[in-house]
């Protein structure tokens, strides 16, 4: 029996600062990273099979549900005081945020399935991806965004005791290390790591750096760039592709490469990362997609122009987190957008679809664009004319290129270390991002698998699902 779940919104309200921001700090002006980043909302829901049976903290301890929500919402009152700006309201300008304490965005739902199925088996099922978007506050792509809160949260609570949290955070506000950061902060705040008073979070964590950013990346003028935006839901599709620990090791295998080392007799071999193993296989997939549509011609049945002469450019964008690539290391709660995009860039010409030699060399081009967003790449974008040429650098490539797959990693960070004091989520996972051709690559629930969340457009999709070696390699689809 094909599972269904009834979300029900009971109850919403506004969550504001546990105290005032001061005037001082009332306008906060974005780093020029903000202004480049998507104007969408980034997705992540966190799962808690049953809270109750693992709780840390004693005022959980057999616990209701709504004692949890209501320790939820005085944590998260408190950690928006030290992140003001998520609970302020950008200005019609979009390059600065009101911080006037309007506040985020609180929702409560409670979720009933057929069958009386418990969370565990919900997450449990294939069709999962078809499920998560109800767990989120509200629709993710952003367009005008004035009006809307920076960030919203949805707490969705199934009779079995178990907790979804959904939540949604303003991307050109901040990037997945940002969100991450914040959630490690309202954690460790709910568990009675610190109070509203405090200077230190008793486990470690620092207040925020919310003003680093944009001191060391001041504001450019951006006339004539345009700010990527979102897409009616309707007009995506999204795919869960989960890559075993066996199957990540095959493909890394696929593409290792030996190094002489010092020109002498010793050599050593390098294998990809795993996402950098799972990315090039994803892109490849998407090249060949599009590849099969200029074969097949419009009609779709075939008739390509098959001019040996046509070569066509495919690109993919890796969001990199420079903080801790920078001479002297960022502090890692340094919030906003650090994650500038590296740029590969590959050429067909009228390759076969399928091609297996192409993939070593898609992963060497990620490699090779990884590698070069360094502190002496970043620090140059400090200087107006290095920022002038980046920009027409990123021009040029999305204009020469017929697609570009845009890709952002999850997998180094701790995102199922987020314990409210009943435990660790026992799934963490995207949803639909309203971002055509983007792709969000987590953990497992092992931990040494992967699964990547991808978003095309209608068409692209149903060609790229029917990859033949995509679907050697995952396990769901």
């Amino acid at each position: 029996m094909k599972l269904k779940l009834k979300v029900e919104v009971v109850s919403g309200e506004t969550i504001k600062p546990s105290r005032p921001t001061p005037h001082y700090l009332r306008t906060f002006n974005l780093s020029f990273l903000d202004q480049t980043a998507p104007a969408v909302y980034a997705p992540l829901i966190l799962c808690y099979v049953d809270p109750i049976m693992h709780h840390t903290n004693t005022i959980v301890k057999q616990s209701s549900s709504s004692s949890r929500c209501d320790l939820l919402k005085k944590s998260l009152s408190e950690t928006l005081t030290r992140y003001y700006t998520l609970a302020g309201r950008m200005k019609d300008d979009s390059f600065s945020v009101n911080c006037n304490d309007a506040g985020i965005e609180y929702v409560e739902a409670r979720v009933t399935t057929n069958n009386n199925v418990r969370l565990s088996d919900v997450i449990e099922n294939p069709d999962i991806h078809h499920l998560v978007d109800q767990f989120l506050p509200c629709e993710p792509a952003g367009f005008k965004i004035s009006f809307k809160p920076l960030l919203a949260v949805q707490v969705n609570l199934f009779d079995c005791g178990g907790m979804v949290i959904g939540l949604l955070i303003y991307h050109t506000l901040a990037d997945a290390s940002s969100l991450i950061t914040f959630i490690k902060d309202w954690t460790a705040i709910a568990r009675g790591g610190a109070t509203d008073h405090d200077e230190q979070i008793e486990q470690g964590t620092s207040r925020p750096h919310l003003d680093l950013l944009p001191t060391l990346f001041p504001q450019r003028d951006l006339i004539g760039f345009a700010q990527a935006t979102g897409m009616k839901r309707e007009e995506i599709v999204t795919k869960r592709l989960v890559f075993e620990a066996s199957k990540i090791a095959e493909l890394r295998k696929r593409s290792t490469t030996t190094t002489n080392i010092n020109g002498g007799s010793d050599y050593v071999q390098e294998y990809p990362t795993r996402v950098e193993a799972v990315s090039a296989f994803i892109w490849g997939c998407f090249i060949d997609a599009f590849e099969k549509k200029k074969h097949q011609g419009p009609g779709g049945g075939g008739g390509g122009s098959g001019d040996s002469a046509t070569v066509r450019a495919y690109g993919m964008s890796q969001a990199v987190n420079m903080r801790r690539r920078m001479v002297p290391p960022l502090p890692a709660n340094c919030f906003g957008n650090m994650a500038p995009a590296s740029m590969a860039m590959i050429s067909i010409n009228n390759v076969e679809p399928g091609r297996k030699d192409l993939y070593p060399n898609l992963v060497g081009k990620i490699r090779e664009a990884i590698m070069k967003i360094d502190d002496h790449q970043v620090r140059k974008l400090q200087g107006r004319d290095a920022f002038v040429a980046y920009m027409k650098e990123y021009e040029e490539i999305y204009s020469s290129c017929t697609a570009i797959l845009h890709f952002t990693s999850l997998c180094g960070f701790p995102s199922y270390e987020a314990d409210f004091g009943w435990g660790k989520p026992e799934w963490v996972s995207a949803a639909t991002y309203a971002y055509n051709n983007a792709v969000a690559i987590m953990n497992t629930r092992s931990r040494d698998g992967i699964e990547a969340w991808v978003n095309m457009a209608k068409e692209d999709m149903a060609e790229f699902e029917r990859d033949e070696q995509l679907l050697t390699f995952v396990s769901r689809l």
